[in-house]
């Protein structure tokens, strides 16, 4: 297994640039970054990096179609992990938005234009 580093609560909050633990807290809620406890309160660097980066590849990515898995590599400064778990993020949210339209077709002629279609 991986080293998955785990991290307190205040160095979440140096990660993603807030000093006040109510903020640095709220904003590990608001993006969905899980907060364990043992003896004290962690979470996974990898994690709050993964959250404190991703709108920037969301944008990355509409903007740079062809060069985005190039600038992500950048983005994540050589760490591989972090660039795996992006790619796979974005692979699925690519199949997610993917249209679920179905066609039916109103007589014959349709049913085959579509049948050829969809060979």
């Amino acid at each position: 297994m991986k080293d998955l580093t785990r991290i307190s609560i205040m160095t979440a909050g140096e990660i993603i640039s807030k000093k006040d633990r109510d903020a640095v807290v709220s904003w590990l809620n608001d993006n969905d970054v899980k907060i364990h406890k043992e003896k004290h309160y962690y979470v996974f660097q990898l994690e709050v990096q993964m959250q404190y980066l991703k709108p920037l590849i969301i944008d990355c990515k509409k903007r740079y179609p062809h060069l985005w898995k190039d600038k992500l590599k950048i983005l994540c400064d050589g760490n591989t992990q972090l660039c795996e778990l992006f790619l796979i993020e974005m692979d699925n949210e690519h199949s997610i938005s993917a249209p679920t339209t179905r066609i039916k077709p109103k007589n014959k002629q349709e049913e085959e234009l579509l049948k050829r279609l969809y060979r």
